[in-house]
């Protein structure tokens, strides 16, 4: 089965997916059932026009990213997913990245974790399943890894500190495993790394500004591995 058939077959699959669970009058929508049926429809959406070849996986941050209109002529599909943590990620890593079989994969997360009660290890460690098992796979593949984003952290800099000391280690471990750390960290931080309040709604969220600062630092990385033009 070559690769449009393939992902038609799991259109197909998910939409009859939604209508059983539709079908059975919501009983999904219980106990966390409505994030469940998001996630079996999340790839369909996108499954049915995409032709591109760069899958975009985290959590809000990437969820809220309007990637049509920050990286115009990149076909892009976004599996951001609102309050995913790493370890979700990668139990999605098959349908959200490895089914759409792709030239490119952009990563961000951790940021959720921080605030979950997840260890810095842990996180490290998910992230880097993520990206070995994208390269396991495909190892054509570029993988780009995302710094954590900053936020607005408090007077003691303990959410900081954390994610500086998580983004050295994530660049060490891109330089050994072969793919490429991207840090957006520095385009949106102050001087002590706290999150700049021009860059966000909430102190987590980037607004457009936000998105716009980080724009040039991930295009040119995706630029980098593609060859393509996104910044004109």
């Amino acid at each position: 089965m070559d690769k449009h058939a393939h992902r038609a077959a799991l259109l197909l699959l998910a939409l009859a997916v939604a209508a059983v669970a539709l079908g059975a009058g919501g009983l999904l929508l219980g106990n966390g059932g409505a994030s469940a049926l998001r996630r079996t429809l999340f790839g369909a959406e996108s499954f049915a026009d995409w032709d591109g070849t760069a899958v975009f996986l985290g959590d809000s941050i990437t969820d809220f990213c309007d990637l049509g209109y920050y990286y115009p002529g990149l076909n892009a599909v976004n599996e951001g997913i609102s309050g995913d943590v790493t370890g979700h990620m990668l139990e999605r890593l098959d349908g959200s990245v490895l089914a759409y079989e792709p030239d490119i994969l952009v990563l961000l997360g951790g940021i959720n974790d921080l605030y979950t009660g997840v260890s810095d290890d842990e996180i490290v460690a998910n992230l880097t399943a993520i990206a070995d098992g994208t390269l396991a796979r495909f190892p054509d593949a570029a993988v780009l890894v995302q710094s954590i984003y900053p936020v607005a952290d408090g007077p003691d800099l303990t959410a900081t500190g954390r994610i500086r000391a998580i983004n050295s280690r994530l660049e060490a471990l891109a330089e050994e495993h072969g793919y490429t750390y991207v840090d957006v960290f520095s385009a949106l931080c102050t001087a002590d790394g706290r999150l700049d309040e021009r860059y966000s709604y909430d102190g987590l969220h980037p607004n457009d500004a936000g998105y716009q600062a980080v724009r040039p630092v991930l295009a040119a990385a995706i630029e980098a591995v593609t060859g393509k033009g996104l910044l004109g």
